[in-house]
């Protein structure tokens, strides 16, 4: 069962030829700049646009084909949506909130199962002005949850609040996405929010789909590069919880069939468990030679595979670690013309730090 739709539609001098397919359940993160076609996207899937021409699909549901004049209006369509902004009713209380336009069959038992997953189960008395920034959009999700919707539209419900209210919501979505069995379409602006959350990465520009697939296939392949220049540039890998170092707070993660030995930050995770771990290019830098008197614990055989200026005193380089897996480097001109670095040549990639998502992946 999947999510699919087709559509061309006309703004002025804005013209969008938008298609796809997304998965049946997971979050599809959607991604571009102002006037890509993200909120012409949720619109048309909404039901709040009705496109020139297109049609769109769920699962055996045509909720529009304009071919066949059929029309599923918005009100009608099992398709809830979140905002940036929360939009509770000020009067009521948010156990009112909650249940206000929730389906009737189950309501009691599905509101403690989503309060209690979203951390919001001591707040259903309360008024929606004593709550937080974070409380509020956490109380929005579950209310859009509660209609039952075959489909969940989110845009970008992150965007007003601050980086600490921000992660706090992250968290309890990393635990929702893994719950339900819905289909989650969230659109952003921020990176961020992609690698923590995205199962999936569609990547709009000027009206048109230009990249579709996994998180790390879509964020190593380069149509990211705009925005991440210079020493911004990074790779995602798909790691594993190999072992917990017996004397020091460190970890061993298992990147195919390599060893990255990163702090251990308290996390909760275990033995084998999965997790997407994040290397910024200017975290890695190169040595011709297997170092062991250096202090960086992370020493791993790689191939050069492209070198490319990133302006005039600095060069990307990419690093093959195994026959899928890449590698960013960022490097002066000059070390790389000193070190005399060169297609093909085979040198260690050395990683001085890693960072986690907040994500874990049930294998890889």
């Amino acid at each position: 069962m999947t999510l699919q739709f087709s559509f061309t539609h006309q703004f002025d001098s804005q013209h969008f030829d938008i298609q796809g397919e997304l998965p049946a359940k997971g979050v599809t993160a959607v991604f571009g700049r102002s006037g890509s076609g993200k909120s012409t996207l949720l619109n048309v899937l909404s039901g709040l646009l009705t496109p020139q021409s297109g049609h769109v699909k769920l699962n055996q549901l045509t909720m529009l084909d304009t071919q066949h004049n059929t029309h599923i209006p918005v009100w009608k369509r099992k398709v809830a949506v979140v905002f940036q902004d929360a939009r509770l009713f000020p009067h009521l209380s948010i156990k009112d909130n909650l249940l206000f336009g929730a389906a009737k069959h189950g309501a009691d038992v599905r509101l403690a199962e989503l309060t209690a997953l979203l951390g919001i189960d001591h707040l259903l008395q309360a008024k929606p002005n004593t709550l937080s920034g974070g409380e509020k959009q956490r109380v929005a999700i579950a209310r859009a949850l509660l209609s039952d919707p075959q489909l969940l539209l989110m845009d970008e419900p992150l965007a007003s609040l601050d980086i600490p209210r921000k992660r706090e919501v992250i968290q309890y979505l990393n635990q929702l996405s893994s719950k339900i069995e819905i289909p989650i379409v969230y659109v952003t602006h921020s990176l961020e929010e992609v690698m923590h959350l995205a199962d999936h990465l569609l990547v709009l520009e000027s009206g048109k789909v230009v990249d579709f697939g996994n998180v790390e296939t879509v964020w190593n392949s380069g149509t990211l590069a705009l925005w991440q220049e210079g020493e911004r540039h990074s790779t995602l890998l798909n790691a594993k919880v190999a072992e917990r170092h017996e004397r020091y707070a460190m970890r061993r993660m298992k990147v195919a069939d390599h060893n990255l030995w990163v702090p251990d930050q308290g996390l909760a995770d275990k033995v084998g468990q999965c997790m997407r771990i994040r290397i910024n290019a200017q975290d890695v830098s190169v040595t011709l030679s297997q170092n062991s008197d250096s202090s960086i614990r992370n020493r791993i055989p790689v191939s050069i595979v492209d070198i490319s200026a990133i302006n005039a005193h600095s060069n990307l380089i990419t690093l093959k670690l195994d026959d899928q897996l890449l590698l960013k480097s960022t490097l002066t001109q000059w070390a790389t013309e000193e070190l005399n670095l060169t297609l093909g040549l085979k040198v260690y990639a050395q990683i001085k730090g890693v960072s986690f998502t907040q994500q874990n992946l049930a294998s890889y």
